[in-house]
Protein backbone atom coordinates (compact mmCIF):
# COMPACT_ATOMS: atom_id res chain seq x y z
CA UNK A 1 0.00 0.00 0.00
CA UNK A 2 2.63 2.44 0.72
CA UNK A 3 4.51 1.64 -2.71
CA UNK A 4 1.20 2.88 -4.36
CA UNK A 5 0.89 6.28 -2.24
CA UNK A 6 4.62 6.66 -3.49
CA UNK A 7 4.07 5.74 -6.76
CA UNK A 8 0.87 7.97 -6.92
CA UNK A 9 2.64 10.57 -5.03
CA UNK A 10 5.80 10.81 -7.87
CA UNK A 11 3.48 10.23 -10.47
CA UNK A 12 1.34 13.56 -9.42
CA UNK A 13 4.55 15.52 -9.21
CA UNK A 14 5.60 14.63 -12.38
CA UNK A 15 2.17 15.90 -13.62
CA UNK A 16 2.40 18.78 -11.71
CA UNK A 17 5.90 19.97 -13.15
CA UNK A 18 5.02 19.36 -16.52
CA UNK A 19 1.97 21.73 -16.48
CA UNK A 20 4.23 24.50 -14.95
CA UNK A 21 6.82 24.49 -17.42
CA UNK A 22 6.81 26.70 -20.57
CA UNK A 23 5.89 25.05 -24.12
CA UNK A 24 9.31 25.35 -25.75
CA UNK A 25 8.57 25.81 -29.22
CA UNK A 26 11.23 26.93 -31.96
CA UNK A 27 10.11 29.96 -33.61
CA UNK A 28 8.47 29.70 -37.01
CA UNK A 29 7.15 31.74 -39.81
CA UNK A 30 3.25 32.22 -40.29
CA UNK A 31 3.34 34.58 -42.72
CA UNK A 32 5.85 36.56 -44.72
CA UNK A 33 5.38 38.80 -47.97
CA UNK A 34 7.56 41.48 -49.85
CA UNK A 35 5.77 44.91 -50.18
CA UNK A 36 6.24 48.49 -51.26
CA UNK A 37 5.00 49.96 -47.75
CA UNK A 38 3.92 48.69 -44.22
CA UNK A 39 0.51 50.16 -43.20
CA UNK A 40 -1.15 49.40 -39.67
CA UNK A 41 1.72 46.62 -39.13
CA UNK A 42 0.39 45.13 -42.61
CA UNK A 43 2.22 44.74 -45.64
CA UNK A 44 -0.11 47.24 -47.80
CA UNK A 45 0.52 44.89 -51.37
CA UNK A 46 2.68 42.11 -51.45
CA UNK A 47 4.56 41.51 -54.52
CA UNK A 48 7.39 39.29 -55.91
CA UNK A 49 8.01 41.65 -59.11
CA UNK A 50 9.22 45.22 -58.46
CA UNK A 51 10.04 47.64 -61.12
CA UNK A 52 13.99 49.00 -60.90
CA UNK A 53 12.52 52.64 -59.68
CA UNK A 54 11.26 50.69 -56.35
CA UNK A 55 13.41 52.63 -54.30
CA UNK A 56 13.18 50.24 -51.06
CA UNK A 57 10.95 47.25 -50.28
CA UNK A 58 9.81 45.56 -47.48
CA UNK A 59 9.83 42.29 -45.88
CA UNK A 60 7.41 41.26 -43.50
CA UNK A 61 7.15 38.48 -40.94
CA UNK A 62 4.97 36.97 -38.46
CA UNK A 63 6.47 35.01 -35.85
CA UNK A 64 4.89 32.16 -33.89
CA UNK A 65 6.20 30.88 -31.10
CA UNK A 66 9.36 33.17 -30.23
CA UNK A 67 9.39 32.77 -26.63
CA UNK A 68 9.47 35.93 -24.13
CA UNK A 69 12.06 37.63 -26.09
CA UNK A 70 14.56 36.69 -28.79
CA UNK A 71 16.20 38.32 -31.58
CA UNK A 72 15.78 36.90 -35.32
CA UNK A 73 17.99 38.52 -38.61
CA UNK A 74 16.43 39.59 -41.93
CA UNK A 75 19.46 38.23 -44.15
CA UNK A 76 18.82 39.99 -47.59
CA UNK A 77 20.67 38.61 -50.36
CA UNK A 78 21.36 40.18 -54.10
CA UNK A 79 22.12 37.67 -56.87
CA UNK A 80 23.05 34.81 -54.24
CA UNK A 81 25.00 37.41 -51.77
CA UNK A 82 24.84 38.71 -49.20
CA UNK A 83 24.02 42.56 -48.89
CA UNK A 84 22.12 43.43 -45.26
CA UNK A 85 21.14 41.39 -42.08
CA UNK A 86 19.08 42.92 -40.16
CA UNK A 87 18.51 42.48 -36.45
CA UNK A 88 14.63 42.03 -35.10
CA UNK A 89 13.85 41.79 -31.62
CA UNK A 90 10.73 39.59 -31.34
CA UNK A 91 8.84 38.46 -28.29
CA UNK A 92 5.58 36.97 -27.56
CA UNK A 93 3.64 33.82 -28.81
CA UNK A 94 2.62 35.72 -32.29
CA UNK A 95 5.06 38.97 -33.59
CA UNK A 96 4.52 41.48 -36.61
CA UNK A 97 8.02 42.53 -37.40
CA UNK A 98 9.51 43.84 -40.81
CA UNK A 99 12.94 44.90 -42.28
CA UNK A 100 13.41 47.17 -45.39
CA UNK A 101 16.43 47.66 -48.01
CA UNK A 102 17.29 50.42 -50.39
CA UNK A 103 17.43 49.30 -54.19
CA UNK A 104 19.34 51.11 -56.31
CA UNK A 105 17.71 50.91 -60.14
CA UNK A 106 20.76 48.71 -61.30
CA UNK A 107 20.02 46.30 -59.09
CA UNK A 108 18.14 43.84 -61.28
CA UNK A 109 17.66 40.41 -60.99
CA UNK A 110 17.23 37.97 -58.31
CA UNK A 111 17.15 38.99 -54.78
CA UNK A 112 15.86 36.80 -51.54
CA UNK A 113 15.44 37.05 -47.90
CA UNK A 114 16.12 34.49 -45.40
CA UNK A 115 14.66 34.07 -41.40
CA UNK A 116 17.45 32.66 -39.31
CA UNK A 117 16.89 32.46 -35.39
CA UNK A 118 18.95 33.34 -32.79
CA UNK A 119 19.77 29.68 -33.02
CA UNK A 120 21.45 30.12 -36.72
CA UNK A 121 18.87 28.35 -38.08
CA UNK A 122 16.83 29.66 -41.52
CA UNK A 123 13.01 29.24 -40.81
CA UNK A 124 11.99 30.71 -43.95
CA UNK A 125 13.54 32.40 -47.00
CA UNK A 126 11.33 33.62 -49.35
CA UNK A 127 12.49 35.70 -53.18
CA UNK A 128 11.58 38.77 -55.17
CA UNK A 129 12.86 40.12 -58.75
CA UNK A 130 13.92 43.71 -59.33
CA UNK A 131 12.71 44.15 -63.36
CA UNK A 132 13.62 46.56 -66.07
Amino acid sequence: MLIKQLTYAAFMALIAIAISLPAFAAPSVSRSAFTREIVAREPAEASVEFPSDVGEVYFFTQILDAGKSEEIVHRWDYNGETVAEVSLHVEGPSWRTWSSKKVMPHQLGAWSVTVITAEGDAIETANFTITK
